[in-house]
C-alpha cells in the first residue's frame, strides 16, 4: 500500500448534525466492534443485500485477521468511544484486464442515514483511488437502494449499465442491479 494512503488518516468528519466521526483502516483488533456494528446497528433489510453472512462471526474475524491493504482497503468510521458507525472498502487488483479500476462498497448504521457519513466515505476512497492509479471506480446497487443511487449519482458517478432480477435477496424477493461508474481523475489534475 502507498503509504501516502496510511498517512491520510485518522480523518475527521463533521456529519451534518454537528457530531464528528473519524476515518481510518480497519485494523485486525476491529473485530469485535466490527461484529457488533453488523449485528447492531444495521438494518435486516440491508444484511439481506449483503454478499457475506455478516452475522457469521468467523467471516467477520477473517476479514479482520487477514487484511491485506493491497487488494481490499477497508475504512471504518468510528465515534468518539470508538464504536463502528460505517464501513466501506474499496476492492482492487494488480493484474489483468481490470488492474485499473477500483470496486467500492459503503454501508452505515441506520442511526447515521442521512447525515452525510456515507458520502464522506465515498470521497475518502475516491481520494485513495486516485493515489493507487486507479482510472474508474466502479459502485454496483441494487434497485431497492434509491438513497444510494442519488448519493452516487451527486457524487459524478454514472448509471452505465442496468442488469434486471440480477440479484434476490433472503426472501427471495428480487432486484435490478445497476452498475455506476466514476472516473477519477489523474493526480496531476487535481493541482
Amino acid at each position: 500500500m502507498d503509504d501516502r494512503v496510511l498517512a491520510r488518516y485518522p480523518r475527521e468528519v463533521v456529519l451534518k448534525d454537528g457530531s464528528k466521526a473519524t476515518l481510518m483502516p480497519l485494523r485486525e483488533d476491529d473485530v469485535e466492534r466490527l461484529y457488533r456494528f453488523f449485528l447492531n446497528d444495521v438494518s435486516e433489510d440491508d444484511l439481506m443485500l449483503l454478499r457475506d453472512n455478516v452475522k457469521d462471526y468467523y467471516v467477520v474475524e477473517g476479514w479482520c485477521k487477514n487484511l491485506d491493504y493491497d487488494r481490499v482497503f477497508p475504512v471504518v468510521a468510528k465515534d468518539e468511544r470508538g464504536k463502528i458507525l460505517g464501513n466501506a472498502t474499496l476492492h482492487h487488483r494488480d493484474y489483468g484486464w481490470s488492474r485499473q479500476v477500483a470496486k467500492i462498497r459503503v454501508l452505515t448504521c441506520m442511526a447515521c442515514r442521512g447525515l452525510g457519513l456515507g458520502t464522506a466515505m465515498v470521497k475518502d476512497l475516491l481520494e485513495v483511488a486516485q493515489l493507487m492509479g486507479m482510472e474508474k471506480v466502479m459502485a454496483e446497487v441494487l434497485s431497492s437502494q434509491r438513497a444510494a443511487m442519488d448519493a452516487l449519482e451527486k457524487l459524478g458517478f454514472q448509471k452505465v449499465a442496468c442488469i434486471p432480477q440480477l440479484a434476490r435477496d433472503y426472501k427471495g424477493n428480487y432486484h435490478d442491479l445497476y452498475i455506476y461508474l466514476y472516473t477519477v481523475k489523474p493526480q496531476w489534475d487535481t493541482f
